[in-house]
């Protein structure tokens, strides 16, 4: 599948770097326009129709941001070529898109890529947009929904009925209820980076539990959870966890 594509850019070396290694490394991207602004991108866009548009986020006269606004529903997937605020990349992780920082490594390029066209092939990019604008421009801890990644594609999920996330190897289980199960290929420690500010609390080795839930604990180590679930508290954890809910006594 040939990917119709756009580079919005305000330098020009940057431009052209990038267009260098996609000709080079990227043979089903094909570059329709190179822009330098929000304006000239805005037009190329209503002209070509892009499925695919690499997109720097501080330009002159309006960012990246302002150029997506414009356009509803999003019909195109976006890679960001940035070196943005950690903020702005942990609203990228919530939302499941892609970034790359510059200066920008082949490898990551190629992979990225090869992630747009799968998620175009199943038309979820422009959910995936929507939400990450959604989280962007709202106060961060007031992100409350979470893009999963599974095998189908992926799933939006409220944060707050998420009850317990459970390691299991490179991916992580999360629990809606003792029946209701969704698995990510993201590791626990990357979810435990993006929940901490939600009430997640780490328990165990192989446990992220959400405060929210908590029913109670029993001297034998288990924290009894809603939706009939519960875990182990680990014992490197157990100071701390009993610590926060003596706070609220």
């Amino acid at each position: 599948m040939t990917l119709k594509t756009i580079i919005v850019d305000d330098e020009k070396p940057s431009r052209e770097a990038l267009s260098n290694y996609i000709h080079d490394y990227c043979p089903s991207v094909e570059i329709v326009a190179a822009c330098n602004s929000v304006k000239t991108a805005h037009k190329a866009i209503l002209k070509y129709s892009p499925q695919l548009i690499f997109l720097d986020i501080e330009m002159p006269n309006g960012n990246g941001f302002e150029l997506l606004r414009l356009f509803s529903p999003l019909t195109f997937k976006v890679i960001f070529v940035t070196a943005y605020s950690e903020y702005a990349l942990k609203a990228f992780r919530f939302s499941a898109t892609d970034y790359l920082l510059k200066p920008v490594m082949v490898d990551e390029l190629v992979e990225a890529v090869e992630k747009a066209s799968q998620e175009i092939s199943r038309e979820t990019g422009g959910l995936n947009l929507q939400k990450l604008i959604e989280n962007l421009f709202a106060a961060q801890n007031h992100i409350r929904q979470l893009v999963i990644p599974d095998s189908n594609g992926f799933r939006v999920v409220e944060i707050d009925n998420i009850i317990m996330c459970e390691a299991d190897g490179y991916c992580t289980h999360f629990y809606f209820s003792a029946k209701e199960r969704l698995t990510s290929s993201k590791n626990l420690k990357y979810y435990q980076d993006l929940l901490g500010h939600h009430d997640f609390v780490r328990v165990h080795n192989s446990y992220l539990v959400n405060a929210l839930h908590v029913k109670s604990y029993s001297n034998q180590g288990d924290i009894i959870l809603s939706g009939k679930l519960k875990c182990p508290l680990g014992n490197a954890y157990k100071h701390g966890f009993i610590e926060r809910f003596r706070k609220l006594k």
